[in-house]
């Protein structure tokens, strides 16, 4: 389905954005209710001038099935064509579990500003990390890991 746009030139649309109109004022030059609309006067423009290629963006129609209408009869059941449906799935490496695990005797939770606290005594006495130390933080399912990397981000 093509919308005809009052028989506006789209190359007069491309003119007047690049001598710097602005969409609003365009809209209102060529008395469009829609920003979408100068943009799609725009695109069209830019096809029929050559410097982008010719693309359709409306939708394919489908085919109507006229049967006579009769009146004591009830309505023709339509039928639809065959649809497959495809699901996309990710696939998961499998879940490591870590190789040392620290049983503290709290437990950590995200505050209201949004950040966890890990301490001193956790990072280095514990789990073994120097001062300057980097990390690289991910997600594996329900875990966070906090990898040491050899360069800081």
């Amino acid at each position: 389905m093509q919308i005809e746009y009052k028989n506006i030139d789209a190359k007069l649309v491309v003119n007047e954005i690049r001598n710097g109109r602005s969409l609003e004022s365009v809209q209102k030059l060529f008395g469009l209710k829609f920003k979408s609309e100068v943009q799609d006067l725009y695109l069209k423009g830019l096809m029929e001038l050559g410097e982008i290629p010719q693309v359709e963006f409306s939708r394919p129609e489908t085919p109507r099935i006229q049967a006579p209408i009769q009146a004591s009869a009830a309505p023709p059941a339509m039928e639809s064509p065959e649809r497959t449906t495809f699901t996309r799935r990710r696939e998961r490496p499998p879940i490591s579990r870590p190789s040392v695990v620290i049983k503290t005797g709290n437990f950590r939770t995200i505050g209201q500003s949004g950040s966890i606290t890990l301490n001193r005594a956790l990072l280095i006495e514990m789990l073994g990390f120097g001062i300057g130390d980097s990390f690289e933080i991910y997600r594996e399912d329900d875990l966070v890991v906090l990898k040491k990397t050899a360069t800081p981000a």
